[in-house]
């Protein structure tokens, strides 16, 4: 026999949860970092490439996963569409002084052609990794319908879909600035 909770029971256990603080679902994902997740954030910011070098070799990524698909369908012609946009970084990096930038994206008008994908993805996936990009998210991956992400912890992203047209977008994940990155650092105060 099959035992199940009433709705009831399982909704009022549920709100005792939220109450009480027990699991994970009081945690608010607006709530800022805390100090000491921020700092060890700020410092791993610091092991990182620049924005500016990122956002540079994002787009040079795009360009030339463009030029191979080209060189598998060579009726495939790529453009960069959209702006460029910058913002804040998300949790655990919301507190320190780092910027993620979200490239234009860059498309061509139709479709990547079935036959040659799998090359396409091994190719997408070896450029990625250059970037720090190892983990892969799949969205789609049928025929006509392709739409893939990989990305690293810090929010780094090369994403590449097929649908009506083919799309390479990235982003650059969490950087420090060159401005910030290549600050001299206060001297500590004197007692």
């Amino acid at each position: 026999m099959k035992y199940s909770l009433p709705r009831a029971v399982a909704a009022g256990l549920a709100v005792a949860a939220a109450l009480t603080g027990c699991g994970d679902v009081t945690k608010n994902p607006y709530e800022a970092t805390g100090e000491q997740d921020t700092a060890a954030a700020a410092q791993r910011l610091t092991e990182l490439p620049t924005l500016e070098a990122t956002e540079s070799h994002a787009q040079r990524i795009a360009e030339e996963l463009g030029a191979y698909i080209t060189t598998l369908a060579p009726h495939l012609q790529w453009e960069w569409k959209r702006s460029r946009t910058q913002s804040g970084c998300h949790r655990p990096y919301d507190q320190t002084e780092g910027k993620l930038v979200a490239l234009p994206a860059y498309v061509a008008q139709d479709p990547i052609p079935e036959s040659v994908w799998p090359r396409v993805v091994e190719r997408a996936r070896a450029l990625a990794e250059t970037l720090g990009a190892t983990e892969l998210e799949t969205f789609h991956d049928e025929p006509g319908n392709r739409d893939l992400r990989y990305y690293s912890r810090e929010g780094t992203a090369v994403r590449f879909l097929n649908l009506d047209n083919a799309v390479i977008s990235a982003d650059t994940g969490c950087r420090l600035p060159e401005a910030v990155a290549n600050r001299t650092p206060l001297p500590p105060p004197t007692p």
